[in-house]
């Protein structure tokens, strides 16, 4: 168990009451492997030490943070933070968003001397702390008569090392200092079979129909301290403390009501700060991803549940301060005087063989977790979380691969220049949850320098777009063709994707004002000799200002390197947009298009254009269903996730719609 945080949620009507029994040292989110036992923990909050709390704030509390209502509690309020959002003792100021405090604050010196506060009175109790803890809990749990939501904290079996009393646990020792500080593992381990024999007492209060509308969630907060950690799997300065799995991997177990698996191992990754967004779901929200959370109420009872592609710690104190991010295999760690580490953890627990340097395989995958861990860094260190300042994404390479847009819920900025112009420019979308859509507010400016290539035919300038993206979008019963009059997507830097021009042959100079859609022989942007004067990036302008992709962006993925794409947009029907590389049943590739030239020369008569099919006009190909991994819009299905693909050929990003463009869209 090692310390330990623990949680016990209770499910009545519509749809839980939620109990939280919970005990921690100094507050780390912890990554863990698995609802029903020891996990891994790889993503560490650095705040002050709040100790052994019993908190309780109401369901609806827990639902309006995950979705973002409310002057509710982010996550580090949630269960460290009172002096920021929640009592400040010192100064006298009662509870702002909790409903009832008893325990204490900070480390006790003494587990049978300690100061007890109570909803901000003080006094000095002289029961056995983990028992008086559990007291406090069962008492308040009796007096409820609905739904309700507890966290109960212990501080148990963090320091001092201590004797229990012996009804607690099975040890024989002698609880003298010089037993003590020679045998501290034995006593840290009777505390913690003492925390277990009262968590026990706090089950056993509740009634048998209660038991039966139950969850209990128990998860550590960080790892074993390095003076009792076992040596026989990790090595001693590898413990509490340290960027290694000793340091940061707890364990965390779930049961109860709706827990249908029993006996299993977990194997995706889950993060402590994914609590907020799980019982926000278990009490009704239909919000399962927000800010740094993601729910895993749904690993309870499927065996199959896709989480978290990697984990992230970010650790500073006076003896270190780096980093480590985990995609459950690998892990990289660096810190900021012993340089990086990198370990194969589904193997090697105790991280004793070093892989740096490897082969080129290797030194792909260290590419991959530190653009990972630059992309959470450049965030705050919490991947986006409602801190109120934007993410600098200024050339950024993405990596997340959710496709829900409420995963990507934040503000964001850049600054970057017009090349041509010499002009400087901030870049700045929002991206916001309303309902069951997100809401992107952008300024059309990229994350990347631009028109660097050829004089734009008018000059850039910022915009006030806003699109609408819907959370669960829905393949239609028809497709939808792209059309003049509706903007085919928005990417994660603000600028929308408009693949094609109105520009036809015979039509005008053949450059603009071809505006029929039904207009044949559209010329296609991308098509050098046709000389649409796009920069480096693909992109140019309309004549309002806006800066805009005809094909790929050349940004936000690595198009030429052999690693798996992130989602780089939302299209208007709200499927996501990935780069170009997939994982194709274990071999990274670049998806390939369905769409191929059409054979021999067009046709010559008038008002046709003659010569022979080269791609000048988007007439010149035609879709060969099954002749590459891309259908008709350009998407596909990987991992059970329909998606479009950035590709370098024909059609680029969409070739139509396989849902229903959102009305935001439409210019």
């Amino acid at each position: 168990m090692f310390e330990s945080e623990q949680m016990i949620s209770q499910q009545k009507t519509n749809k839980y009451t939620i109990i939280t029994v919970t005990c921690y040292s100094k507050y780390q989110d912890s990554t863990n492997k698995s609802p029903s036992n020891d996990h891994q923990s790889v993503h560490t909050r650095r705040s002050k030490e709040v100790k052994n709390i019993f908190i309780a704030p109401s369901v609806d509390e827990v639902k309006k943070y995950c979705e973002g209502r409310g002057n509710t509690i982010n996550p580090e309020s949630f269960v460290a933070y009172y002096d920021a959002r929640g009592w400040e003792f010192k100064k006298g100021q009662k509870v702002k968003d909790w409903k009832h405090f008893a325990g204490n604050l900070g480390n006790v010196g003494d587990y049978y001397s300690w100061d007890l506060v109570t909803n901000g009175v003080a006094e000095t109790s002289t029961e056995y702390h983990t028992s008086k803890i559990t007291d406090l809990a069962i008492d308040w749990i009796d007096q409820r008569a609905g739904p309700w939501f507890a966290w109960v904290a212990y501080s148990a079996p963090h320091s001092p090392f201590h004797l229990p009393p012996q009804n607690l646990h099975s040890r024989n020792l002698s609880g003298t200092a010089d037993d003590i500080a020679a045998n501290s593992r034995d006593y840290y381990l009777a505390a913690i079979e003492s925390m277990d024999s009262e968590l026990g007492r706090v089950l056993d209060s509740l009634t048998v129909e209660e038991r039966d509308n139950t969850i209990v969630m128990f998860i550590g907060d960080n790892g074993t301290p390095k003076s009792t950690i076992d040596l026989n799997v990790y090595r001693r300065p590898h413990g509490k403390g340290s960027l290694y799995e000793g340091g940061v991997r707890v364990p965390m177990i779930v049961s109860g009501a709706d827990v249908t698996r029993s006996g299993e191992r977990e194997d995706s990754l889950i993060v402590t700060t994914d609590f907020f967004a799980t019982i926000a779901e278990i009490a009704g929200s239909n919000v399962t991803s927000i800010y740094d959370s993601e729910s895993f109420a749904g690993s309870f009872s499927d065996s199959d549940f896709a989480g978290r592609d990697t984990s992230y710690v970010g650790y500073s104190s006076e003896d270190l301060d780096g980093w480590a991010v985990s995609d459950g295999t690998y892990k990289l760690i660096q810190t900021a005087v012993g340089g990086q580490e990198m370990y194969d953890v589904s193997v090697d627990i105790g991280e004793i063989n070093n892989l740096l340097p490897g082969d080129a395989a290797i030194e792909a995958k260290r590419v991959e977790l530190a653009q990972t861990a630059l992309q959470i860094e450049s965030s705050g260190g919490n991947g986006g979380g409602g801190s109120g300042n934007s993410i600098d994404i200024t050339d950024a390479m993405l990596t997340n691969r959710n496709a829900s847009c409420s995963d990507y819920v934040e503000s964001y900025s850049s600054n970057v220049t017009d090349i041509f112009n010499n002009v400087a420019f901030v870049g700045d979308l929002v991206v916001e949850l309303i309902g069951d859509k997100c809401i992107f507010t952008t300024n059309a400016i990229p994350n990347h320098d631009f028109n660097d290539s050829d004089r734009f035919p008018n000059p850039v300038s910022e915009q006030t777009d806003v699109y609408e993206v819907p959370t669960t979008p829905e393949i239609a019963p028809t497709t939808t063709d792209l059309s003049l009059t509706y903007d085919n997507a928005i990417l994660l830097n603000g600028v929308k994707t408009d693949v094609l021009a109105a520009a036809c042959f015979g039509v005008g100079d053949g450059r603009v004002g071809c505006n029929n859609i039904n207009q044949p022989w559209r010329y296609d942007p991308m098509y050098a000799a046709n000389g649409f004067r796009v920069d480096s990036h693909n992109a140019h302008t309309q004549p309002d200002g806006t800066y805009h992709y005809h094909g790929s962006p050349n940004a936000l993925f690595y198009a030429d390197t052999n690693i798996v794409s992130p989602l780089v947009g939302f299209a208007a029907d709200g499927f996501p947009i990935y780069g170009s590389w997939f994982d194709d049943n274990g071999l990274n590739r670049k998806a390939t298009s369905s769409y191929q030239l059409k054979a021999g020369a067009r046709p010559s008569g008038a008002g046709e254009p003659g010569g022979n099919y080269d791609g000048t006009y988007r007439d010149d190909y035609e879709y060969v269903q099954g002749s590459g991994d891309l259908d008709e819009c350009n998407g596909m299905t990987v991992d059970g996730v329909y998606g479009y693909y950035i590709i370098d050929a024909f059609p680029y990003v969409l070739g139509c719609f396989k849902g229903v463009p959102d009305l935001s869209f439409k210019k």
